[in-house]
């Protein structure tokens, strides 16, 4: 084929010009919560996460969770903690303190081990504000205290540094908690002063009322991503915008720990225009609950993306998505002309990565 032949084939290939001009060094992440967890069949027939098929790999498994792979893709050390950034992005400012995740969870004994059976997200304000007061009731001569900027959503606050190696609930979920109990130094003062949460919480009349009438209890906190916000570096070059609901909190504890606007624009174009000029550009899209968003997800976000790599207005496009305790990130990268001219005859349907593999 002649030059001028390749030319009339990458024209034929290209998609309408768009009104935002390109920038071929943008790296775009998508970040869907929940989307691992949806049925493997309405996933392979959604139109858009097809299309997004025939230009990503298959998919890998993060092993560190979700939180670890947001961190990752804007750019910061694997060390930089989580909690600091999920507590500024749910209306909470650390400020000074050491901060740890300490989410509501469900504990189920079994005859060898602990398992962490869920996390608890439906607690109505005043159940968690009760939970709340006695926590911190039990633990103020240890200087930790606790905070619920939203009912589902608490951190523990301490002015000390901890030495601690902890687990992100995500990489927990569905497990023995054993191996994954806090760790290091001081981790032995926190296994302590969980198993004194346990008891403390089998005691409150919350449970007992959550439990009569068919509500998981809180029977444990789970403890995760600790540092200070002064440990969180600050990333220039990247624009991080996120859906207002919890899942979104880390992208928008990064954006408001940045000092820009967090806030998700109605439309993709829209986002692209705000990210023009950033090397990276990161969007915390709303959580699935269930099978029936994920088409509307894929139209207004995914095919957008989609399109937006073909263009060459960005370089890379991750997915990432977690459920079920897994985490997952898919990499698409512009084909050339002749695989993109293949790929309109080709019919991959979207899947998993296989666990077993």
């Amino acid at each position: 084929m002649e030059g001028g032949d390749y030319r009339m084939l990458e024209s034929a290939l290209s998609l309408p010009s768009c009104v935002i001009p390109p920038a071929y060094d943008m790296r775009l992440t998508l970040i869907v919560p929940g989307l691992v967890a949806r049925s493997p069949a309405t996933l392979a027939d959604t139109p858009a996460l097809a299309r997004f098929a025939r230009v990503a790999d298959g998919g890998n498994f993060v092993l560190g969770g979700l939180a670890h792979a947001i961190v990752a893709a804007a750019g910061m050390p694997p060390a930089t903690p989580a909690a600091p950034l999920l507590a500024l992005g749910a209306g909470l400012d650390p400020q000074g303190d050491y901060v740890l995740a300490a989410d509501p969870v469900t504990l189920v004994a079994g005859r060898d081990d602990v398992v962490l059976a869920g996390r608890v997200d439906d607690l109505a304000p005043a159940d968690a504000a009760a939970l709340i007061a006695a926590l911190d009731a039990h633990f103020a001569t240890d200087r930790l205290a606790f905070a619920a900027p939203r009912a589902a959503t608490w951190f523990a606050r301490t002015s000390s540094s901890p030495r601690l190696a902890t687990t992100p609930i995500d990489v927990a979920l569905h497990r023995p908690i054993f191996p994954h109990l806090p760790a290091g130094p001081d981790g032995k003062t926190w296994q302590r002063w969980q198993n004194e949460i346990q008891m403390l919480l089998f005691e409150c009349p919350v449970n007992a009322a959550r439990e009569a009438r068919g509500a998981a209890p809180v029977t444990g906190l789970w403890f995760w991503g600790g540092g200070r916000r002064a440990e969180v570096p600050v990333t220039a070059g990247a624009v991080f915008l996120a859906d207002p609901g919890a899942a979104g909190d880390l992208v928008r504890g990064l954006a408001l720990h940045a000092g820009h606007d967090p806030a998700l624009p109605a439309t993709f174009d829209a986002a692209l225009t705000r990210a023009r000029g950033a090397g990276a550009l990161l969007l915390a899209l709303p959580a699935l609950a269930d099978d029936a968003g994920i088409a509307a997800t894929g139209e207004r976000w995914i095919a957008p993306a989609v399109d937006a790599l073909a263009r060459g207005n960005v370089a890379t496009l991750d997915l990432l998505a977690d459920g079920n305790g897994m985490t997952v990130r898919w990499v698409a990268r512009r084909p050339p002309a002749l695989a993109r001219l293949a790929a309109r005859w080709r019919g991959p349907r979207f899947t998993l990565p296989d666990a077993a593999a």
